[in-house]
């Protein structure tokens, strides 16, 4: 009895597993994406070089020198990649990373609007009277 139960529920998840929707599966023909070209080259003085192409239209080229920054001397990278998104557009990010921090630019990457002329003229007078701002520690006015 114990075993026809046991039976029973397997064929119960089995069915249910094969019924349930099939997906694509991931990157569908990208699974056998080959790489068309690579470039990596590595310098004792810190200098690098790493490019490379893959059959299904990645493209990645990086590089990096070091860079003197007050008493340190960090890596300074650059570089960019391109790519087909699923939806058919093209994708495409330069980017730089130095010592103020990871700087990307995407033609997929959404911008701000444009700040509101009312807003950008308080800005401006904020700016420009720096005097009359005490964060809230002026008493108010008598009267």
């Amino acid at each position: 009895m114990y075993t026809i139960k046991v039976l029973v529920a397997v064929v119960l998840c089995t069915t249910g597993t094969l019924s349930a929707p099939q997906r694509p599966s991931p990157g569908g023909a990208d699974k056998d994406a080959v790489i068309t070209s690579q470039q990596l080259e590595v310098g004792f003085d810190g200098n690098y070089v790493n490019n490379f192409e893959t059959s299904n239209g990645i493209s990645h080229q990086e590089s990096g020198q070091p860079k003197q920054v007050e008493n340190e001397t960090p890596v300074v990278s650059q570089g960019s990649d391109a790519y087909v998104a699923p939806d058919g557009q093209q994708v495409s990010i330069t980017w730089l990373a130095d010592e103020n921090g990871f700087q990307v630019q995407g033609s997929h990457i959404p911008t701000a609007p444009p700040i509101p002329p009312e807003i950008q003229r308080a800005l401006e007078w904020n700016a420009a009277h720096p005097e009359e701002d005490d964060g809230g520690q002026r008493p108010p006015p008598r009267g």
